[in-house]
């Protein structure tokens, strides 16, 4: 049987890499949809004055776990948690916990647009570190696409433009917490990239698994006040649970699968565009020049990793080649 690419198995191949490009190309969007929400699901679960974001970050896993585990038992791939995760994977897990938690109270105490704008300097942080330690190669559109998200990030957040005035403790509070969780998100980025092969159902689940138990110890530590917690908190926080939790990180596996690393980090900085958008309709969040400027930066800055997926994938038929699983589980 000949090895060599042929014209009537060329065509046949760049169609697969379409639809598989297609495929993690809409997977990724409705993850982005999802995360964006689960700040104002947040907001709308935490009763006034209080600070759950522990606790709502622990039923987020908890429920992701549980959801994933009933899809490998439906679907017969249970025995695929019989693999040993490695130590990349259960700290990779365990800092996704903390930067989920500390994400969610930031959405709280500051602006969506500046927590999720903060949150996403784990992208960065981490591929910079992955070019130092691990030696990874950055193209320079590559390059170029992370610079100009993280101009834009930094202008949609108001840290470099002059559409907020300084806030008071609770916003300095905010945003040191949105730093965190963008610290420790890179962190769980970086672990990504060391971890060895293992089916995607399996990864998803032993992320939201000790994700789950990074935010417990958290939760005992911090021992959140829930008895203001009414009925109508309880379903928004189902909905984040549901939607944000299992739908939005599951569809990132998938994304994962199916696209390149660098397209996986462009396009999840949209989420800062819908976080920042939801927070100005819903909650009349600033929403000056400066924001509008870095929203088609971070927008402008997405497109450039996907034109050059697509120029492979028409070259070569092979676009849809997964990039580090490093990417694959954004927040």
């Amino acid at each position: 049987m000949s090895l060599v690419e042929t014209p009537h198995t060329a065509a046949p191949a760049r169609a697969a890499a379409r639809r598989s490009r297609r495929i993690g190309l809409i997977a990724m969007l409705i993850s982005t949809v999802g995360m964006a929400l689960s700040g104002i699901f947040g907001r709308l679960a935490t009763p006034d004055g209080a600070s759950t974001g522990e606790a709502l970050t622990l039923g987020r896993m908890a429920v992701g776990a549980a959801g994933m585990a009933v899809i490998l038992a439906a679907t017969g791939r249970l025995p695929q948690l019989r693999l040993r995760p490695s130590r990349s994977v259960v700290l990779g897990g365990m800092f996704l916990g903390l930067s989920l938690s500390t994400y969610l109270s930031a959405t709280v105490l500051t602006d969506l647009s500046r927590a999720v704008a903060l949150h996403y300097l784990g992208p960065i942080l981490s591929t910079i570190l992955a070019r130092l330690v691990l030696k990874e190669r950055v193209s320079p559109a590559d390059a170029l696409s992370l610079g100009v998200s993280f101009l834009g990030m930094m202008l949609t957040a108001g840290l470099l433009g002059a559409d907020r005035t300084a806030g008071g403790e609770h916003e300095l509070l905010g945003t040191l917490l949105g730093v965190a969780s963008g610290i420790f998100y890179g962190a769980a980025l970086l672990c990504y990239r060391y971890r060895s092969d293992m089916p995607a159902d399996a990864r998803s689940f032993w992320n939201f698994t000790f994700g789950a138990v990074a935010t417990a110890g958290m939760v005992a530590l911090v021992r959140p006040d829930l008895s203001g917690m009414t009925a109508t908190h309880w379903a928004w926080a189902g909905a984040l649970f549901l939607v944000s939790g299992l739908l939005a990180l599951g569809m990132l596996v998938v994304a994962g699968k199916h696209l390149r690393s660098a397209e996986l980090s462009g396009l999840s900085f949209t989420e800062v565009v819908v976080a920042t958008s939801l927070g100005a309709v819903l909650f009349a969040e600033p929403f000056g020049a400066t924001t509008v400027l870095g929203i088609v930066l971070i927008l402008a800055a997405a497109i450039v990793p996907l034109l050059g997926g697509a120029r492979s994938e028409a070259g070569s038929g092979a676009g849809a080649g997964s990039g580090p699983a490093a990417s694959t589980m954004s927040r």
